[in-house]
């Protein structure tokens, strides 16, 4: 199995790792949304977003056609958001123009993000009985 390049877990797998920056991330652009919604009155206020999925598309399509190779740090784009001690902050992007907040859009972002939220929480949750499971069995 897989560890993460600190070491620190040898029971997170790349797809555990993946889903537990995945809470990350979502958690920050909970945040982001909030603060947009929060700000909604605020004379000048130009809304933010956290395009995480953009970013990790284009990671995927940046890797789709090249050949595997199997050295550290090859797929590039990607490894930063993987990276431990990331801070999502660093992808938060002004968007759009002063006063145009349009809440309803920003509650079905909170939404759309709350769920995919619990999505990754299930999944990761799967994983981790999954492990447990195994783990019991050979006992």
């Amino acid at each position: 199995m897989e560890t993460i390049k600190s070491g620190k877990n040898m029971f997170m797998d790349s797809t555990s790792r993946l889903l537990a920056k995945a809470l990350d991330l979502r958690a920050a652009r909970q945040n982001v949304i909030s603060g947009n919604l929060a700000n909604a009155e605020t004379p000048g206020y130009v809304m933010k977003e956290l395009p995480f999925e953009k970013e990790l598309q284009k990671a995927i399509d940046d890797t789709t056609l090249k050949p595997l190779k199997l050295e550290p740090g090859y797929i590039k784009g990607n490894e930063a958001l993987m990276e431990d001690g990331y801070d999502p902050n660093q992808l938060i992007r002004e968007y759009g123009e002063p006063n145009e907040l349009n809440i309803d859009s920003e509650m079905a972002k909170m939404t759309q993000n709350n769920l995919l939220y619990e999505v990754s929480t299930r999944l990761l949750s799967k994983k981790f009985e999954a492990l447990k499971t195994v783990i019991e069995s050979r006992r």
